[in-house]
């Protein structure tokens, strides 16, 4: 997962499992504790001031996007918000539209390129992720009915309700590591 070969926990333990022999009983770490040693090779092969750095960026191109979609009520979820990012982590959002082409289109006016939708059908429902790529790093914002507004989705990470920032909160964390750096 720190390299990027693998993107979801699941596949990463079945990977995992089959490269060492091992059964389908044997106890597998939490996606949490896979979490912290990728946080830590990471750090070990960036360096903390580098790893601080993309998170600032991540979460300011974040911030830039959630501005221009905020009549959607975007949240900024995940690795870029939790700052336990790897080399290949995306920035992350959620956001409602009943339509998702009104958020496609208002990002395209606004000068984002290069946006592809992609419809996902699965357990959790039906919805549309909107994906591209800025200023290299990976985007992807979930766009939820509206009418699913209120509902927090689970974390695969921790098997809880997801933390979640809405745009206030991303700029008080943009702030905090301001402060810190000086």
């Amino acid at each position: 997962m720190a390299e990027g070969s693998e993107d979801e926990y699941l596949h990463a333990k079945e990977r995992a499992m089959m490269m060492l022999g091992l059964s389908e009983q044997t106890r597998l770490p939490s996606n949490k504790k896979i979490r912290g040693w990728v946080r830590r090779i990471t750090e070990e092969e960036l360096g903390a001031d580098e790893l601080n750095r993309r998170v600032r960026e991540m979460r300011e191109i974040a911030l830039a996007i959630m501005s221009v979609i905020e009549v959607f009520d975007p949240f900024l979820i995940g690795s870029t918000l939790s700052g336990q990012i790897r080399l290949t982590s995306d920035i992350d959002m959620h956001a409602y539209s009943d339509h998702f082409e009104e958020i496609k289109e208002l990002l395209e006016e606004w000068g984002y390129e290069g946006i592809e939708a992609e419809l996902v059908e699965n357990r959790k429902g039906s919805f549309v992720h909107l994906k591209w790529t800025e200023q290299n790093y990976p985007v992807e914002i979930t766009i939820y009915r509206w009418s699913d507004r209120d509902v927090v989705q689970m974390s695969s990470v921790t098997g809880r309700p997801m933390k979640r920032a809405d745009i206030y909160a991303v700029r008080n964390l943009i702030a905090r590591l301001i402060h810190r750096v000086r």
